[in-house]
Protein backbone atom coordinates (compact mmCIF):
# COMPACT_ATOMS: atom_id res chain seq x y z
CA UNK A 1 0.00 0.00 0.00
CA UNK A 2 1.34 3.80 -0.85
CA UNK A 3 2.78 5.60 1.69
CA UNK A 4 0.66 9.21 2.12
CA UNK A 5 3.65 11.86 2.25
CA UNK A 6 2.53 14.79 4.52
CA UNK A 7 3.79 18.42 3.61
CA UNK A 8 5.22 17.50 0.51
CA UNK A 9 7.41 19.56 -1.19
CA UNK A 10 7.58 18.95 -4.91
CA UNK A 11 4.51 20.15 -7.32
CA UNK A 12 3.37 17.85 -10.57
CA UNK A 13 4.45 17.40 -13.68
CA UNK A 14 2.31 19.91 -14.71
CA UNK A 15 2.71 22.75 -12.75
CA UNK A 16 6.61 22.04 -13.25
CA UNK A 17 6.32 22.12 -17.23
CA UNK A 18 3.92 25.24 -16.74
CA UNK A 19 6.53 27.31 -14.75
CA UNK A 20 9.11 26.65 -17.27
CA UNK A 21 7.03 27.53 -20.53
CA UNK A 22 6.16 30.90 -18.70
CA UNK A 23 9.99 31.47 -18.46
CA UNK A 24 11.10 31.16 -22.18
CA UNK A 25 10.33 34.75 -24.11
CA UNK A 26 7.51 34.21 -26.85
CA UNK A 27 6.42 30.57 -25.50
CA UNK A 28 2.52 30.51 -25.03
CA UNK A 29 1.25 27.65 -22.89
CA UNK A 30 -2.06 26.04 -22.71
CA UNK A 31 -3.53 24.35 -20.35
CA UNK A 32 -5.67 21.16 -21.37
CA UNK A 33 -7.15 20.37 -17.55
CA UNK A 34 -9.22 21.41 -15.18
CA UNK A 35 -8.94 24.95 -13.79
CA UNK A 36 -7.92 24.00 -10.67
CA UNK A 37 -4.75 22.92 -12.13
CA UNK A 38 -3.87 26.49 -13.07
CA UNK A 39 -5.14 28.19 -9.92
CA UNK A 40 -2.97 26.05 -8.06
CA UNK A 41 0.48 26.37 -10.14
CA UNK A 42 -0.44 30.51 -9.81
CA UNK A 43 -0.86 30.19 -5.72
CA UNK A 44 1.46 27.39 -5.08
CA UNK A 45 4.76 28.13 -7.40
CA UNK A 46 4.82 32.04 -6.86
CA UNK A 47 4.28 32.08 -2.98
CA UNK A 48 6.63 28.72 -2.36
CA UNK A 49 9.53 29.94 -4.97
CA UNK A 50 10.38 33.76 -3.42
CA UNK A 51 7.50 35.14 -4.80
CA UNK A 52 8.36 35.22 -8.81
CA UNK A 53 5.58 35.88 -10.63
CA UNK A 54 6.00 34.31 -13.94
CA UNK A 55 6.30 36.49 -17.36
CA UNK A 56 3.27 37.92 -19.68
CA UNK A 57 1.67 34.79 -19.19
CA UNK A 58 1.98 34.71 -15.07
CA UNK A 59 -1.01 34.66 -13.19
CA UNK A 60 -4.61 33.92 -13.48
CA UNK A 61 -3.59 34.70 -17.87
CA UNK A 62 -2.68 31.46 -18.77
CA UNK A 63 -4.84 30.41 -21.63
CA UNK A 64 -6.71 27.21 -20.14
CA UNK A 65 -9.94 25.07 -21.74
CA UNK A 66 -10.80 24.60 -18.16
CA UNK A 67 -12.84 21.27 -18.52
CA UNK A 68 -15.78 20.36 -17.00
CA UNK A 69 -17.79 17.69 -16.31
CA UNK A 70 -19.44 17.87 -19.78
CA UNK A 71 -15.48 17.29 -21.28
CA UNK A 72 -14.87 14.61 -18.80
CA UNK A 73 -17.83 12.70 -20.03
CA UNK A 74 -17.79 13.41 -23.65
CA UNK A 75 -14.43 14.10 -24.50
CA UNK A 76 -12.38 17.40 -24.55
CA UNK A 77 -10.71 16.89 -27.84
CA UNK A 78 -13.26 20.03 -29.23
CA UNK A 79 -13.06 21.99 -26.22
CA UNK A 80 -9.14 21.86 -27.06
CA UNK A 81 -9.31 22.43 -30.68
CA UNK A 82 -11.41 25.59 -29.85
CA UNK A 83 -8.88 26.53 -27.12
CA UNK A 84 -6.13 26.63 -29.61
CA UNK A 85 -7.93 28.62 -32.24
CA UNK A 86 -8.88 31.36 -30.00
CA UNK A 87 -5.67 31.52 -28.12
CA UNK A 88 -3.59 31.83 -31.30
CA UNK A 89 -6.10 34.74 -32.07
CA UNK A 90 -5.82 36.80 -29.29
CA UNK A 91 -1.55 35.92 -28.06
CA UNK A 92 1.19 36.42 -30.80
CA UNK A 93 3.39 33.75 -29.54
CA UNK A 94 6.42 32.09 -31.55
CA UNK A 95 5.40 28.51 -29.92
CA UNK A 96 2.57 27.04 -28.40
CA UNK A 97 2.80 24.02 -26.03
CA UNK A 98 -0.30 22.11 -25.07
CA UNK A 99 0.24 20.58 -21.34
CA UNK A 100 -2.23 18.16 -20.31
CA UNK A 101 -3.50 17.66 -16.84
CA UNK A 102 -4.22 14.53 -14.66
CA UNK A 103 -8.02 14.73 -16.05
CA UNK A 104 -7.68 15.16 -19.72
CA UNK A 105 -5.35 12.06 -19.93
CA UNK A 106 -7.29 9.95 -17.75
CA UNK A 107 -10.02 10.08 -19.95
CA UNK A 108 -7.91 9.54 -23.14
CA UNK A 109 -8.62 12.69 -25.01
CA UNK A 110 -6.24 12.60 -28.33
CA UNK A 111 -4.01 15.69 -27.48
CA UNK A 112 -1.80 14.80 -30.51
CA UNK A 113 -4.40 14.85 -33.29
CA UNK A 114 -5.38 18.11 -31.84
CA UNK A 115 -2.15 19.94 -32.26
CA UNK A 116 -1.29 17.96 -35.76
CA UNK A 117 -4.22 19.91 -36.72
CA UNK A 118 -3.16 23.13 -35.95
CA UNK A 119 0.25 22.43 -37.33
CA UNK A 120 -1.34 21.18 -40.68
CA UNK A 121 -3.41 24.99 -40.62
CA UNK A 122 0.01 26.99 -40.00
CA UNK A 123 0.20 26.82 -35.77
CA UNK A 124 3.40 26.73 -34.22
CA UNK A 125 2.18 24.06 -31.93
CA UNK A 126 3.41 21.06 -30.20
CA UNK A 127 2.16 19.52 -26.64
CA UNK A 128 3.27 17.53 -24.01
CA UNK A 129 2.04 14.56 -21.72
CA UNK A 130 2.33 16.24 -18.16
CA UNK A 131 -0.54 14.68 -16.10
CA UNK A 132 0.67 14.75 -12.33
CA UNK A 133 0.37 10.65 -11.89
CA UNK A 134 3.53 10.49 -14.39
CA UNK A 135 6.03 12.50 -11.67
CA UNK A 136 6.82 15.70 -10.17
CA UNK A 137 7.67 18.95 -11.24
CA UNK A 138 11.21 18.01 -12.14
CA UNK A 139 9.58 15.32 -14.81
CA UNK A 140 7.75 18.26 -16.49
CA UNK A 141 10.78 19.91 -16.71
CA UNK A 142 12.59 17.13 -18.42
CA UNK A 143 10.04 16.10 -20.89
CA UNK A 144 9.65 19.54 -21.89
CA UNK A 145 12.76 20.36 -22.38
CA UNK A 146 13.16 17.36 -24.67
CA UNK A 147 10.01 17.69 -26.97
CA UNK A 148 10.92 21.49 -27.20
CA UNK A 149 14.59 20.29 -28.42
CA UNK A 150 13.11 17.42 -30.58
CA UNK A 151 10.52 19.94 -32.09
CA UNK A 152 12.94 22.01 -33.26
CA UNK A 153 15.07 19.69 -34.25
CA UNK A 154 13.11 17.60 -36.81
CA UNK A 155 14.32 15.96 -39.41
CA UNK A 156 18.07 17.38 -39.03
CA UNK A 157 19.67 14.38 -36.74
CA UNK A 158 23.47 14.87 -36.61
CA UNK A 159 22.69 17.28 -40.03
CA UNK A 160 23.84 20.65 -37.88
CA UNK A 161 27.04 22.52 -37.76
CA UNK A 162 28.38 23.41 -34.24
CA UNK A 163 28.65 26.89 -33.18
CA UNK A 164 32.11 27.37 -32.13
CA UNK A 165 32.04 28.32 -27.78
CA UNK A 166 27.92 27.50 -27.43
CA UNK A 167 26.89 25.68 -24.67
CA UNK A 168 23.90 24.78 -23.23
CA UNK A 169 22.74 24.56 -19.55
CA UNK A 170 20.39 22.04 -18.58
CA UNK A 171 19.39 20.80 -14.79
CA UNK A 172 18.20 24.45 -13.17
CA UNK A 173 14.45 24.21 -13.25
CA UNK A 174 12.39 27.63 -12.88
CA UNK A 175 11.23 28.32 -9.70
CA UNK A 176 11.74 24.57 -8.59
CA UNK A 177 15.27 26.17 -7.75
CA UNK A 178 14.31 29.30 -6.17
CA UNK A 179 17.60 30.54 -6.90
CA UNK A 180 17.61 29.51 -10.68
CA UNK A 181 17.04 33.06 -12.04
CA UNK A 182 20.32 34.41 -9.99
CA UNK A 183 22.39 30.63 -10.84
CA UNK A 184 22.13 30.89 -14.21
CA UNK A 185 23.09 34.51 -14.43
CA UNK A 186 26.32 33.83 -12.61
CA UNK A 187 27.53 30.90 -14.36
CA UNK A 188 26.79 32.87 -18.08
CA UNK A 189 28.97 35.37 -16.42
CA UNK A 190 31.21 32.94 -15.49
CA UNK A 191 31.19 31.07 -18.47
CA UNK A 192 31.26 34.23 -21.14
CA UNK A 193 34.33 35.97 -19.13
CA UNK A 194 36.35 33.24 -20.26
CA UNK A 195 35.64 33.70 -23.81
CA UNK A 196 31.99 31.35 -24.69
CA UNK A 197 28.69 31.56 -25.50
CA UNK A 198 26.24 30.40 -23.31
CA UNK A 199 22.28 29.24 -23.97
CA UNK A 200 20.87 29.24 -20.86
CA UNK A 201 17.62 28.37 -22.23
CA UNK A 202 14.65 30.43 -19.81
CA UNK A 203 15.03 33.66 -18.37
CA UNK A 204 15.85 36.73 -19.76
CA UNK A 205 16.74 37.05 -23.39
CA UNK A 206 16.44 33.52 -24.00
CA UNK A 207 13.79 32.45 -26.78
CA UNK A 208 12.99 30.44 -29.74
CA UNK A 209 16.25 31.51 -31.51
CA UNK A 210 18.76 30.09 -28.52
CA UNK A 211 16.27 26.80 -28.32
CA UNK A 212 16.91 26.51 -32.32
CA UNK A 213 20.34 26.54 -31.67
CA UNK A 214 20.26 23.94 -28.87
CA UNK A 215 21.57 21.10 -31.33
CA UNK A 216 24.41 22.97 -32.47
CA UNK A 217 26.24 23.49 -29.32
CA UNK A 218 29.80 21.92 -28.92
CA UNK A 219 29.04 20.95 -25.36
CA UNK A 220 26.02 20.82 -22.87
CA UNK A 221 26.49 21.12 -19.53
CA UNK A 222 24.19 19.61 -16.85
CA UNK A 223 23.69 20.74 -13.20
CA UNK A 224 21.18 17.97 -11.69
CA UNK A 225 20.31 14.56 -13.18
CA UNK A 226 17.27 16.66 -14.23
CA UNK A 227 19.09 17.77 -17.19
CA UNK A 228 20.44 14.57 -18.18
CA UNK A 229 17.82 13.16 -20.05
CA UNK A 230 17.68 15.82 -22.81
CA UNK A 231 21.77 16.09 -22.86
CA UNK A 232 21.85 12.01 -23.58
CA UNK A 233 19.84 13.12 -26.31
CA UNK A 234 21.82 15.40 -27.84
CA UNK A 235 24.59 13.11 -27.49
CA UNK A 236 22.86 9.99 -28.94
CA UNK A 237 21.03 11.72 -31.87
CA UNK A 238 24.01 15.10 -32.49
CA UNK A 239 27.38 14.17 -31.14
CA UNK A 240 27.29 16.48 -28.88
CA UNK A 241 29.26 16.01 -25.47
CA UNK A 242 28.18 16.84 -22.15
CA UNK A 243 29.78 16.84 -18.57
CA UNK A 244 27.77 16.51 -15.23
CA UNK A 245 28.71 18.15 -12.59
CA UNK A 246 25.40 16.69 -10.23
CA UNK A 247 25.27 20.34 -8.55
CA UNK A 248 25.68 23.80 -9.12
CA UNK A 249 28.95 24.62 -8.44
CA UNK A 250 29.64 27.09 -5.19
CA UNK A 251 32.87 28.58 -3.98
CA UNK A 252 36.18 29.56 -6.08
CA UNK A 253 37.06 25.45 -5.71
CA UNK A 254 34.02 23.93 -7.28
CA UNK A 255 33.87 27.04 -10.18
CA UNK A 256 37.11 26.56 -10.94
CA UNK A 257 37.21 22.66 -11.62
CA UNK A 258 34.20 23.50 -13.66
CA UNK A 259 35.92 26.14 -15.95
CA UNK A 260 38.51 23.85 -16.03
CA UNK A 261 36.44 20.97 -17.01
CA UNK A 262 35.13 22.76 -19.62
CA UNK A 263 38.41 24.16 -21.03
CA UNK A 264 39.68 19.92 -21.41
CA UNK A 265 36.96 19.80 -23.62
CA UNK A 266 37.16 23.41 -25.26
CA UNK A 267 39.01 25.63 -26.82
CA UNK A 268 40.03 28.06 -24.58
CA UNK A 269 43.04 30.20 -24.22
CA UNK A 270 44.72 28.84 -21.00
CA UNK A 271 46.18 32.53 -19.91
CA UNK A 272 42.28 33.68 -19.61
CA UNK A 273 41.09 31.06 -17.46
CA UNK A 274 44.07 31.67 -14.94
CA UNK A 275 43.67 35.47 -14.99
CA UNK A 276 40.27 35.37 -14.71
CA UNK A 277 39.80 32.47 -11.78
CA UNK A 278 42.98 34.57 -9.94
CA UNK A 279 40.89 37.88 -9.88
CA UNK A 280 37.91 36.20 -8.57
CA UNK A 281 39.31 34.19 -6.31
CA UNK A 282 41.02 36.90 -4.83
CA UNK A 283 37.96 38.96 -4.22
CA UNK A 284 36.11 36.08 -2.65
CA UNK A 285 38.80 35.72 -0.15
CA UNK A 286 39.33 39.38 0.69
CA UNK A 287 35.46 39.50 1.87
CA UNK A 288 36.25 36.28 3.42
CA UNK A 289 38.27 37.45 5.67
CA UNK A 290 35.97 40.89 6.89
CA UNK A 291 34.24 37.59 8.44
CA UNK A 292 36.71 35.87 10.25
CA UNK A 293 37.23 37.49 13.79
CA UNK A 294 33.24 37.47 14.03
CA UNK A 295 33.39 33.42 13.19
CA UNK A 296 35.57 32.61 15.99
CA UNK A 297 33.87 34.97 18.62
CA UNK A 298 30.46 33.50 17.72
CA UNK A 299 31.44 29.82 16.90
CA UNK A 300 30.36 29.43 13.32
CA UNK A 301 31.58 25.81 12.91
CA UNK A 302 28.58 24.08 13.66
CA UNK A 303 27.38 20.39 12.90
CA UNK A 304 24.62 20.68 10.23
CA UNK A 305 21.83 19.10 8.28
CA UNK A 306 21.08 19.38 4.62
CA UNK A 307 18.07 19.56 3.36
CA UNK A 308 16.21 19.67 -0.21
CA UNK A 309 17.25 18.61 -3.98
CA UNK A 310 20.46 17.11 -4.64
CA UNK A 311 21.59 19.50 -6.85
CA UNK A 312 20.95 22.46 -5.06
CA UNK A 313 21.91 21.05 -1.49
CA UNK A 314 26.04 19.61 -2.25
CA UNK A 315 26.60 22.66 -3.84
CA UNK A 316 26.72 24.25 -1.05
CA UNK A 317 27.26 21.92 1.82
CA UNK A 318 30.73 21.29 -0.23
CA UNK A 319 31.49 24.61 -0.13
CA UNK A 320 30.13 25.31 3.82
CA UNK A 321 32.35 21.92 4.49
CA UNK A 322 35.96 22.25 2.52
CA UNK A 323 35.95 26.21 2.49
CA UNK A 324 33.91 27.61 5.52
CA UNK A 325 34.74 24.92 8.34
CA UNK A 326 31.82 23.23 9.02
CA UNK A 327 30.54 19.94 9.68
CA UNK A 328 27.79 18.38 7.97
CA UNK A 329 26.38 14.90 9.80
CA UNK A 330 22.98 14.46 7.81
CA UNK A 331 21.82 14.83 4.02
CA UNK A 332 17.96 14.47 2.83
CA UNK A 333 17.69 14.52 -0.51
CA UNK A 334 14.06 15.22 -1.41
CA UNK A 335 13.64 14.57 -5.36
CA UNK A 336 13.80 11.05 -6.41
CA UNK A 337 14.96 9.81 -9.17
CA UNK A 338 16.11 7.13 -11.30
CA UNK A 339 19.81 8.31 -10.95
CA UNK A 340 18.93 9.33 -7.36
CA UNK A 341 19.80 5.70 -5.48
CA UNK A 342 21.82 4.54 -2.90
CA UNK A 343 24.19 4.32 -4.96
CA UNK A 344 24.79 8.53 -4.34
CA UNK A 345 25.57 7.61 -1.23
CA UNK A 346 29.09 7.01 -1.42
CA UNK A 347 29.31 10.04 -4.11
CA UNK A 348 27.69 12.71 -1.65
CA UNK A 349 30.28 11.34 1.15
CA UNK A 350 33.03 12.01 -0.88
CA UNK A 351 31.45 15.60 -2.23
CA UNK A 352 31.30 16.63 0.86
CA UNK A 353 33.95 14.80 2.38
CA UNK A 354 32.75 13.81 5.43
CA UNK A 355 33.22 10.22 6.31
CA UNK A 356 30.25 9.88 8.72
CA UNK A 357 27.65 11.61 7.15
CA UNK A 358 24.12 10.17 7.06
CA UNK A 359 22.18 10.01 3.68
CA UNK A 360 18.31 10.15 3.53
CA UNK A 361 15.63 10.07 0.64
CA UNK A 362 12.67 11.71 1.14
CA UNK A 363 10.39 14.29 0.70
CA UNK A 364 7.79 13.72 3.77
CA UNK A 365 8.06 16.31 5.81
CA UNK A 366 7.09 14.34 9.43
CA UNK A 367 9.77 12.08 8.53
CA UNK A 368 12.20 14.85 7.54
CA UNK A 369 11.32 16.58 11.30
CA UNK A 370 11.75 13.14 12.84
CA UNK A 371 15.09 12.80 11.17
CA UNK A 372 16.59 16.37 11.87
CA UNK A 373 15.49 15.93 15.73
CA UNK A 374 17.66 13.10 15.91
CA UNK A 375 20.70 14.35 14.24
CA UNK A 376 21.83 16.47 16.68
CA UNK A 377 22.18 19.06 14.25
CA UNK A 378 23.22 22.40 15.27
CA UNK A 379 22.15 24.13 12.31
CA UNK A 380 19.92 23.32 9.07
CA UNK A 381 20.60 24.25 5.58
CA UNK A 382 16.91 23.47 3.95
CA UNK A 383 13.79 24.84 3.18
CA UNK A 384 10.70 27.01 4.81
CA UNK A 385 9.42 24.05 5.45
CA UNK A 386 11.73 23.30 8.72
CA UNK A 387 11.51 26.40 10.26
CA UNK A 388 9.12 25.33 13.26
CA UNK A 389 11.39 22.55 13.53
CA UNK A 390 14.47 25.07 13.77
CA UNK A 391 12.20 27.14 16.34
CA UNK A 392 11.53 23.88 18.52
CA UNK A 393 15.48 22.78 18.36
CA UNK A 394 16.43 26.31 18.79
CA UNK A 395 18.74 26.41 15.84
CA UNK A 396 19.36 28.91 13.33
CA UNK A 397 17.94 28.01 9.61
CA UNK A 398 18.94 29.48 6.68
CA UNK A 399 16.21 28.42 4.16
CA UNK A 400 18.07 27.63 0.51
CA UNK A 401 15.29 25.03 -1.03
CA UNK A 402 11.69 25.19 -2.38
CA UNK A 403 9.77 25.39 -1.01
CA UNK A 404 10.47 29.01 0.03
CA UNK A 405 8.07 31.24 1.83
CA UNK A 406 9.23 34.07 3.43
CA UNK A 407 11.95 35.86 1.15
CA UNK A 408 11.43 37.71 -2.29
CA UNK A 409 14.20 36.56 -4.76
CA UNK A 410 14.96 38.54 -7.82
CA UNK A 411 18.16 37.58 -9.17
CA UNK A 412 19.90 35.99 -5.99
CA UNK A 413 22.16 33.25 -6.17
CA UNK A 414 24.65 31.19 -4.00
CA UNK A 415 26.45 29.74 -7.12
CA UNK A 416 30.02 30.68 -8.64
CA UNK A 417 32.08 32.76 -7.13
CA UNK A 418 29.96 35.83 -6.33
CA UNK A 419 27.25 33.22 -4.93
CA UNK A 420 29.84 31.92 -2.38
CA UNK A 421 29.69 35.64 -0.70
CA UNK A 422 26.20 35.81 -0.66
CA UNK A 423 26.13 32.56 0.90
CA UNK A 424 28.37 33.62 3.72
CA UNK A 425 26.27 36.76 4.44
CA UNK A 426 22.81 35.29 4.92
CA UNK A 427 24.33 31.78 6.91
CA UNK A 428 26.34 34.03 9.39
CA UNK A 429 23.28 36.60 9.72
CA UNK A 430 21.03 33.71 10.27
CA UNK A 431 23.44 32.18 13.15
CA UNK A 432 24.14 35.52 14.77
CA UNK A 433 20.31 36.59 14.45
CA UNK A 434 20.25 32.70 16.82
CA UNK A 435 23.24 33.86 18.91
CA UNK A 436 20.95 36.96 19.65
CA UNK A 437 17.83 35.23 20.60
CA UNK A 438 19.32 33.13 22.58
CA UNK A 439 21.16 36.20 24.69
CA UNK A 440 18.21 38.26 24.83
CA UNK A 441 16.02 34.91 26.58
CA UNK A 442 19.12 34.52 28.59
CA UNK A 443 18.68 38.12 29.57
CA UNK A 444 14.75 37.87 30.91
CA UNK A 445 15.21 34.53 32.97
CA UNK A 446 17.43 36.86 35.51
CA UNK A 447 15.28 39.87 34.77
Amino acid sequence: MAKPIENSRNGCALQGALQAVQEIEGFVPILHSTAGCGIQQHLGGNAVSGYQSAGDLGGFSVPSTNVIEKQVVFGGTSRLREQIKNTVKVINGDLYIVLSGCTTELVGDDIPAMTKEAQEQGTPIISVSTPGFKGKAHFGYEALVKTIIQYFAGDSKGADEKIKGLVNIFGIIPKQDVFWKGNLAELKRILEAVGLKVNTLFGLDQGIEQWKDVTKAELNLVFSNWGLGPAKYLEENYKTPYIDFYTIPVGSEDTAALINKVAGRLDIDKTVIDSFIKAEEKQVNHYVKNILDTYFENDFQKEFTLVGDLSTVLGIGRFLVRYFGLIATTVIITDSHDAVSENVIGEIGDIISYDNIEVFFTEDGTEINDIIRNSGSELIIGSSLERDIARELGIPLLAVAFPLIDKVILNKTYAGFRGAVSLIEDLSSEILKSVEEAELEYIKELI
